[in-house]
């Protein structure tokens, strides 16, 4: 198993991961270190309590996305069932026409 080598908040971990994994890792690493820089006033907290506050920002940024994803499959739900109601007006407009 690859070793990668990330750094969180100046702090450097060393992680085992499957192959092809290295990238995945590389991008949480990239967007943890956005989200301290994003939420400063974590810096000041006890590493614990910091990468607690972390996943917990993310989760809920996650589960905000997830709610609005629903609502957007939905409203295209609602279209799509318009536009076939619209396509089926018109294939019957045009039978009655020929």
């Amino acid at each position: 198993m690859p070793v990668v080598q990330i750094k969180i908040d100046n702090k450097e971990f060393n992680l085992e991961c499957g192959d092809g994994e290295e990238d995945l890792l590389r991008k949480a690493e990239k967007q943890l270190n956005i989200k301290l820089q994003e939420h400063r006033e974590l810096l000041t907290l006890p590493e614990t309590q910091k990468y607690l506050m972390m996943a917990l920002i993310i989760v809920s940024e996650n589960i905000d996305k997830n709610e609005k994803e629903k609502v957007i499959d939905l409203i295209l739900n609602e279209i799509d069932e318009e536009l076939s109601k619209l396509e089926n007006k018109l294939i019957e407009g045009s039978k009655k026409n020929a």
